[in-house]
């Protein structure tokens, strides 16, 4: 029994992605998928997910480099965005997930978007700034499954996932100075673009050990876009491990990287110093959390994410890290 409520508890942070993306002055928080039916044994039936994420991205990045923008450079067009202040952006998400048998399931994922920005206006003599403030729900996925077993002994499985990201995120939040809609799409609760999803993933769990391991890779690419912006292209790669630290508490950690293609379109983000695309990048991470069970069928976790190396292409905001907690529980 305890074997069960550990393992459960790992699977609660199974598929965590990069909650730090850079998207310019947007973020392209990446999903975290709670629902171990992913990577362990099936337990048909519906399993729901409900957490908070925070990240505050407030380091300018050029490159791998750290960087400090001047908005009374006289090289800047006056009046022209200068991304130097700040991101906040606080999500809640709630994953509505179904496991029809011991192979099949799905997963509704629905995002509600906080987000907070400053950033200053190029000036020579006295630079302005401008802010911008957007909650609503975001691009909503739906993601199926199929997995089938290696091993009964060791409870080891691999599985495939292919799903959507929709159009629904809400997309006609404007800069409060001007009451226009600001010229990056990112910072808006949705992109405009559905996207399919691909992904395969590996599991161990054996029986009588205090560690269970995963692997996932997870690949997704516009499909449908407007006419002024497609996204990049984006692959995330997760690896992790957890170790039972006592009847009911386990020590969770992973390794996580992603890697963001270029937007494209007129909308997509520019330098204001170079003019070149300031969109995509990569970033590698370490994610230690802890999970708690206080049922079979209920968890509680949290996490910390902590990049180990960032890459920007062009100027963005990049967060120091981010925070993830939540509760899951299996009807």
């Amino acid at each position: 029994m305890t074997k069960n409520y550990l393992a459960a508890g790992f699977g609660l942070l199974g598929l965590l992605g990069c909650a730090t993306a850079q998207a310019s002055c947007g973020s392209t928080a990446c999903s975290i998928n709670t629902n171990w039916d992913e990577h362990g044994m099936s337990h048909p039936g519906w399993m729901a997910d409900l957490r908070y994420s925070y990240s505050r991205a407030n380091k300018l990045r050029s490159g791998s480099n750290k960087i400090t923008a001047n908005p009374t450079d006289p090289t800047l067009t006056a009046g022209s965005e200068v991304e130097n202040l700040r991101t906040i952006n606080k999500i809640i998400t709630a994953d509505l997930d179904y496991t029809h048998d011991d192979h099949w399931g799905v997963m509704l994922h629905l995002p509600f978007v906080s987000r907070d920005h400053n950033h200053s206006l190029a000036d020579p003599v006295t630079p302005g700034y401008e802010s911008f403030s957007a909650s609503a729900l975001g691009d909503i996925k739906v993601v199926g499954r199929y997995r089938w077993t290696l091993d009964e002994t060791s409870r080891s499985g691999m599985g495939v996932k292919f799903g959507l990201k929709l159009n629904t995120g809400k997309k006609d939040f404007v800069i409060a100075q001007t009451g226009v809609r600001p010229a990056e799409v990112t910072l808006q609760p949705g992109n405009g673009s559905t996207d399919l999803i691909v992904g395969a993933f590996w599991q161990q769990a054996t029986p009588g050990s205090d560690w269970n391991w995963f692997a996932q890779g997870t690949m997704q690419n516009s499909i449908s876009s407007g006419a002024t912006f497609r996204p990049g292209n984006q692959v995330n790669l997760d690896g992790g491990a957890r170790y039972a630290l006592g009847h009911n508490l386990s020590g969770l950690l992973q390794l996580n990287a992603q890697w963001n293609g270029t937007d494209s379109g007129s909308a997509a983000a520019l330098s204001p110093v170079t003019g070149g695309a300031s969109s995509g990048g990569k970033t590698y991470s370490l994610s230690p959390g802890l999970s708690y069970a206080f049922t079979p069928d209920t968890q509680l976790y949290g996490l910390v994410q902590l990049p180990l190396h960032q890459y920007v292409n062009g100027e963005q905001l990049t967060a120091s890290s981010s925070v993830t907690v939540g509760i899951s529980h299996r009807f």
